[in-house]
């Protein structure tokens, strides 16, 4: 075990022998580092935390700090750091909230560069990579494959599809649909993620049937709802194609077409608790 004597490693910690705690790091409460990992100097992590193997933070990361949210009472919330990550210098990771899971959470191989933030709550999938100083709100979900450009700020509830790639400074005010690329203030689909799906080994098939799709959803459809196109695209939608990205992509906007909140999917599981909570303020009876 190769814990540098200037380092700060609490008694109920779980430090692999195979692991890498740098000088003036600090780990408090029950931490669990695995085999492999990293940190490489003045890396804080606060439990309840779980660091997968290989993982890397570099200098000045916190991982786990409390929340940056007034309702947040202490609770024994944690976060979930997965395998192969790289987490840079400067990143903060709050752990989680009782109102949102208890869990924040970062899936494998995903790469958080520096100066990023990841806010109560969030869950992050696997090889993901967030730029420099992209700022997440709580209660956001990144699906696996993302890319979050630099200098992006992403709203509290937001969902940021598979695969999807989001531009520089953008501001997300809303949902990013999977497999598109979006960008602006707020952020808006542009165009389809021809890159991101090619290095992926997505089929040029998909590909041109993804981009047809695109342009019949944002460009082409004059007056027409987006549900109106969405469900006629879903009655050409061959039946090989429920699993491939066309499929997917059609599924998560029906999805997101019946559920959603302000353009945002998560907002709707906080809906039930406001209301219970507004009427309770009130003095009315629950609903």
């Amino acid at each position: 075990m190769a814990i540098h004597p200037l380092a700060v490693v609490d008694s109920s910690a779980e430090v692999h022998p195979e692991a890498i705690v740098g000088p003036f790091c600090v780990i408090r409460g029950r931490v669990r580092i695995a085999q492999g990992v990293e940190l490489r100097n003045s890396v804080s992590v606060y439990g309840p935390a779980n660091i997968g193997a290989g993982t890397i933070c570099f200098p000045g990361a916190v991982i786990g700090s409390d929340p940056q949210d007034l309702k947040f009472k202490g609770e024994d919330s944690r976060t979930e750091i997965g395998k192969e990550c790289r987490i840079h210098e400067y990143v903060t990771v709050s752990k989680g909230t009782e109102s949102g899971g208890m869990v924040t959470a970062i899936g494998n191989g995903t790469l958080i560069m520096a100066y990023a933030h990841i806010a109560h709550d969030c869950i992050v999938g696997a090889q993901c990579v967030i730029g420099n100083n992209a700022q997440l709100a709580g209660h956001i979900k990144v699906e696996d494959r993302a890319i979050i450009s630099g200098m992006v700020g992403i709203h509290h509830f937001a969902t940021i599809g598979e695969r999807a790639f989001v531009g520089g400074m953008s501001s997300v005010r809303f949902d990013i649909p999977p497999f598109l690329i979006a960008d602006g203030h707020p952020a808006e689909p542009r165009n389809v993620n021809i890159v991101g799906l090619r290095r992926d080994g997505v089929a040029d098939e998909d590909i041109r049937r993804l981009r047809d799709a695109f342009k019949r959803l944002y460009h082409s459809r004059g007056t027409r709802p987006l549900s109106a196109v969405v469900a006629e695209l879903g009655t050409e939608l061959r039946p090989e194609e429920q699993t491939r990205p066309l499929g997917r992509l059609l599924a998560w906007l029906d999805n997101h077409l019946k559920t959603a909140v302000d353009g945002r999917l998560l907002e709707a599981s906080r809906m039930p608790a406001i209301g219970k909570r507004m009427m309770a303020e009130t003095g009315h009876a629950e609903l």
